[in-house]
């Protein structure tokens, strides 16, 4: 393969992938928007981002959020700020470390995080509702695929 030939490839790749990249975005903000407005609470994308990285009774160093989110440590921050003051998480100190500071979905939390679970799962099952199976299974076989060489990368 020539070195054109490899650069247009490389081009071409990067097109697809800025093109899914903007697909995904749309997709999630109409899961935000739709899970939002059925779970009844405002989130913002990050905070959803920061709702989608809880699992229920357990609780989470600002650090191990941040990288389950994929932001910043800052930016977690930010967003946690504005579900404490929300209500739907807690700060709470580490039993063995008084230092350390963690979070945790609190009573409220808990319940919202249930519902948007719930949401969320049915926004997905929604949207791709729409293929059929045949397709369905086609494009579960692309994304492995796409993640496994992701991966690699």
């Amino acid at each position: 393969m020539t070195k054109q030939n490899t650069m247009s490839r490389i081009e071409e790749i990067e097109q697809h992938i800025i093109e899914f990249r903007n697909l995904f975005v749309q997709l999630f903000k109409k899961m935000v928007k739709s899970s939002s407005t059925k779970v009844g609470i405002r989130f913002s994308p990050s905070q959803m981002r920061a709702m989608a990285a809880f699992h229920e009774d357990r609780e989470y160093r600002m650090g191990e959020l941040s990288k389950i989110a994929q932001v910043t440590m800052p930016f977690m921050t930010e967003m946690v700020d504005g579900l404490v003051k929300g209500g739907i998480l807690e700060r709470v100190r580490d039993v063995a470390d008084r230092r350390v500071v963690k979070v945790k979905l609190s009573n409220q939390g808990r319940n919202v995080h249930k519902q948007f679970v719930k949401t969320r799962a049915r926004e997905v099952e929604s949207i791709f509702a729409k293929l059929d199976s045949r397709d369905q299974a086609e494009l579960l076989k692309l994304l492995k695929k796409m993640s496994e060489i992701f991966k690699k990368i």
